[in-house]
């Protein structure tokens, strides 16, 4: 529940599914990156690779199963602040998250930046091989579509329990 992206982070998930939808286009591509926030780039830029997500999963169920970390977020979840700044900060704020983060080698910020570089990554590749979209949009590095792109079911698996496709 703390940190389930189909809970806690609307935000960033609605922020995500906009770009990538708006960013289907040449022209809505080349507006996307003259406003890509300091955010979006930073989660452009980080590198996916499998032992990223394995570390990133074990997170997410280390913070879902612990009481405390659940509680510090019932009103007020990282994922729904407006820049990963400020979710980091909340973060910060709850030491026992910030040890089931630690537990799972992953640090607050890396941890709200995975989220929005799996999930928005993960849904672009899943578009463009139904046909939803031709190209990728900007907010994809060629570098993590291709990790997807080979690794696609597997992580489609991995990622059911947050997307709410339990396969």
């Amino acid at each position: 529940m703390v940190f389930s992206c189909v809970m806690t982070c609307n935000r960033l998930f609605a922020l995500i599914v906009g770009m990538v939808l708006v960013a289907g286009t040449g022209a809505a591509q080349s507006r996307a990156k003259k406003a890509e926030s300091p955010d979006l780039r930073e989660m452009r830029n980080y590198r996916l690779n499998m032992d990223v997500i394995q570390r990133y999963m074990q997170a997410i169920k280390s913070t879902n199963d612990d009481a405390a970390a659940k509680k510090c977020f019932e009103k007020n979840a990282p994922g729904d602040a407006p820049t990963l700044d400020a979710g980091e900060k909340l973060i910060n704020a709850c030491p026992a998250a910030v040890a089931d983060l630690n537990s799972a080698g992953i640090k607050p910020r890396e941890f709200l930046v995975i989220t929005g570089a799996l999930i928005g990554d993960f849904m672009a590749v899943g578009m463009k091989k139904s046909g939803t979209i031709k190209d990728y949009p900007s907010s994809i590095s060629p570098e993590n579509a291709a990790f997807i792109e080979q690794n696609y079911d597997k992580l489609q698996a991995m990622l059911a329990p947050l997307t709410g496709n339990r396969k």
